[in-house]
Parts: C-alpha cells; structure tokens; sequence
C-alpha cells in the first residue's frame, strides 16, 4: 500500500505531467562571421552581444569542481544589475557557491542543468528561484539544443587555447581539460558563442574540439579551470574491500550472462564502485584474452590503462575524470572525442550509449520496482543528477547497479526511491557486497547467474539487511515541486 506522501507525490507529478517533445532536430546555427572575433574581457562581451535581463546563458563543466568561468561570467552579470538569468550549466559543483546569492537577489530566476552538488545545488531546492529547477540527462540536454526547446542566447566556453579566429579545444595548451564534448553541443545551436581561453595561439591546434565557423568571440581568460578539480568526489574510484567485492561480483554478472566476449562495449558511470569496477573486469578480460571494442563516456586513467594494455581498441570520450584520461586525449590516436549529442542524444540513432554491450553504474538509493535514484539524499539535499545514467541505462544490453547497503546511515534499498532519476525498466541487475538481486523483468538473466552459482538474493532480503544496518531515517521531502527531474526526451519524469 502506498503512503500518503507517495500518494500526494504521485498527484503532483500527474499534474505536472508533460508529453515528451516532438520536434524534430533543427539546422545547426549559421557560421559565424569571418570578421575580427577577439575582444579584450569578458565586460567587453557583455556589451558587443547586449546581454540583458533574462537571457539564457550556457556554460559547461569539463573543469568540473576547478571550473572559475561561470562565477566570474554571473559575477559580472551581477555588477551590471542584471536579473532574471536563466542559466543553463552542463553540471554545477561546489565550487560554484557564489550562485547561491545570485539565486537570492533575482539575477538568476532559472537553472536547467544535468547535475548539481553543493550551496548552488541547496540554492535550487530553497525555493527562491522564479520556476522550479530542471535536472536532464545528458543525453536529454543535447536533445534540447538540438531541437530548440532550450534556446540558449550566450554559451560561454572555457578553452585551454583558441586561436584568434575562435577554433578552440580543450586538448592541448598548459591548462588541458580533456574534451569539450559539452560545448560543442552548445557551440552548434546557441545564437551566439563566446570562447573564453587561457592561451590564445597562432599555431596551429593539436586538435579541434569547436570549429572557427561555431564562435562568434574570442577572449583572454586566464585560468578557466583549475586542473585538480577535474578529478574529484564521485569521479574517484574506490578501492576499499567492499569496493573490491562488489567490483568481482560485476565482473561474474557479465561473465555469467555471457556479455564478457571479445568485441565487448562497456561504460561505466560516475561513482567509486562503479569506476572501482573497471581495473577488476580489465583483469577478467586478460585472463579469458578478451578484446573489447570500445570504451565510453566520462574517461578516467583506469580506462586509459585498460586501452594501453590492449583490451579495447578505442576510447569514445565526451569528458575526462582525471589528468591520466586528459593526457590520453592529447596523446592517443585511439582515444576519441565524442560531443554530448553524439554520446547520448535519444534522436540520434547511431548514439554511443545505443552501441553499449555494459553499463556499469552507482545508487543512491534503489526500490522494488528497480528505479534508481542519483538525485536526492537522505538528508534531503540535493547531491547530483541524471547526467548520463538514464541515457546509458536505456541504451546498454545489460545494465548493471553496484551500491552498498548503506551510504551516510541511510538505507539504499527503499520500498520507493526519495526521487526516480533512471526507471526500473532500464535496469538489469543491482550488485552489492551481500548478493545480487536481479529484475524480475529478465528471467533470462536469473537463471545465468543462478546457474554460475552467485550470490542471488531478493530484493526483500536486501532491503532487510539495509534497514538492520540503517541509523539514520530519512528526511521528508517538500510537499511541492522545487526541481523537476525531465526524461530523455523532454517529459517529467519525477520532483523533488
């Protein structure tokens, strides 16, 4: 029976409810003028593109929680008295807490982003904004630049070096940050595009992440990103024992269902058990000499390593999570750039996340129906996103959930998630250090691993051991919207 919570939760979403969008993909914008493109600051750009109240404005976040572009960019807009922004970040991070006041004195009235931690994440839930926040997908994100339901005025992008002509990249200079696979979603659909670099160059690029044709401006700006925030919190692996079981276990699920084969795809999602994982299906891989096809989505060394040894071919990378992916992506011929909408845009047919043989990913919290939660704590807060869980979720042939029982006290296993952020339906099987629960949904799937002899458990069994090893209970959500979770393809997938 559901509770009244669930119940009045259900009651908002219905009346929340809107049909996915239909558009179709609209014309990348037109090149941009051939004339003088460089400007002296970031004022200075203020004034040649007449930002005013109510703009969009889009920034990515390939320097993750070393990121300085946003800030300095809002900043500014704040001096000028601007109000009502609505902003459209690919990610926010700690780093990004002067947002909070921005958010408390009208400069900002809207945030869409894919994922957020920190004081401008508690600035989305505090009810201060115009409209309720937006959290999308990855996938769901380039879909929107792509069709036009998010219209975006200025897109701001941090480049490690340009050329004066605007062609940027983020592979190459003294400040390197891997890819700007965001960007260049942004880079082909915002009316205008302002690059800001830490190295303005005449030589020629290594590499070319946004062409020249895609930039309307070019600017110094010194130190974009700090380096040594790109790797940082759910972007490190684990390497505790319970990791390293769990780690085993996901590589015997793939083994069992017999996804462990020569041309094997795999990616595996932010989280240290899920990126924990990787060295441990590399070493299976060796010992069955094994040669997967490719690697995708956020890159860490632990996949660099995996490639350099000859167990994949190639690398498909929208961001890097650390420096050792970074230096890779500048290096390696075999490591490719891949732009958010070619990673995971549900329109595109050929998308990466639809080629996936393995998803590997992290919980916050599961339920009985074998909907995950990414988005909210225990505590109430918001601690991330989407990202690219749905988009690979839904695209990969066997979809694998590595969590513990309990993470800050709280119980992982709950009758009903706080908030569904990837549907059950995507969901193949959960793995924790306790057993292996597997969707009813793939009977297929249980008799694998049942006939393998793992660790098989019910949900009912987990969710008991979770709740006896649970100290904390969790806190009671806001009884109205203040962020609407989208699905991949633009309709409300769930609040909080």
């Amino acid at each position: 029976m559901q509770s009244d919570n669930q119940t009045a939760r259900l009651q908002t979403l219905t009346a929340a409810q809107r049909a996915p969008s239909s558009r179709p993909l609209r014309p990348m914008r037109a090149p941009a003028a051939e004339a003088d493109k460089q400007l002296r600051d970031l004022p200075a750009a203020f004034d040649k593109f007449g930002i005013g109240d109510g703009a969009t404005l889009s920034f990515h976040h390939h320097y993750r929680n070393g990121d300085r572009l946003i800030n300095a960019v809002l900043e500014e807009a704040a001096r000028r008295g601007l109000r009502g922004l609505r902003i459209a970040p690919s990610s926010l991070f700690p780093v990004h807490a002067p947002l909070a006041a921005h958010v408390a004195s009208g400069v900002i009235a809207e945030i869409i982003t894919d994922y957020a931690k920190g004081p401008a994440a508690a600035a989305m839930l505090s009810g201060q904004l115009s409209r309720p926040a937006t959290l999308q997908s990855h996938g769901g994100r380039a879909r929107e630049l792509a069709v036009g339901d998010l219209d975006v005025d200025v897109a701001f992008i941090g480049a490690s070096v340009a050329l004066t002509d605007g062609t940027c990249t983020g592979r190459g200079g003294t400040l390197p940050c891997g890819p700007l696979g965001y960007a260049m979603v942004d880079a082909s659909y915002a009316r205008v595009s302002v690059v800001c670099a830490h190295e303005i160059s005449t030589d020629p690029l290594p590499h070319i992440d946004i062409p020249a044709a895609h930039v309307d401006a070019v600017l110094p700006f010194p130190d974009p990103g700090v380096v040594s925030g790109i790797a940082s919190d759910t972007t490190i692996p684990s390497q505790t024992l319970q990791a390293a079981r769990i780690g085993e276990l996901a590589a015997q699920v793939i083994a069992a269902t017999g996804a462990m084969r020569n041309g094997l795809s795999l990616q595996t999602g932010a989280g240290g058990y899920s990126l924990g994982a990787v060295p441990i299906i590399g070493a299976a891989m060796a010992e069955r000499h094994l040669r997967g096809s490719f690697l995708s989505g956020g890159i860490t060394g632990a996949h660099v390593a995996l490639q350099q040894a000859g167990l994949f071919e190639r690398i498909h990378d929208v961001q890097c999570f650390d420096g050792a992916a970074v230096t890779s992506s500048i290096v390696n011929p075999n490591h490719h750039a891949m732009s958010a909408s070619q990673y995971a845009n549900p329109l595109d047919s050929s998308a990466i996340v639809n080629e996936l043989s393995v998803m590997v990913l992290g919980a916050v919290e599961v339920d009985r129906a074998f909907n995950v939660n990414v988005t909210i704590g225990g505590d109430g807060s918001l601690i991330g996103g989407p990202g690219g869980h749905p988009d690979a979720a839904q695209g990969a042939s066997l979809t694998i959930v590595t969590t513990g029982l309990t993470a800050g006290g709280y119980a992982k296993f709950v009758e009903n998630v706080r908030c569904v952020t990837t549907p059950g339906a995507s969901v193949d099987v959960i793995v924790t250090d306790h057993g292996i629960a597997v969707n009813p949904a793939r009977p297929d799937l249980l008799a694998d691993v049942t006939a393998a002899g793992m660790p098989v458990a019910t949900f009912d069994e987990l969710k008991d051991i979770a709740r006896q090893q649970a100290t904390r209970t969790a806190t009671a959500l806001s009884d109205r919207p203040r962020i609407f979770i989208e699905d991949r393809r633009g309709g409300i997938l769930d609040w909080a």
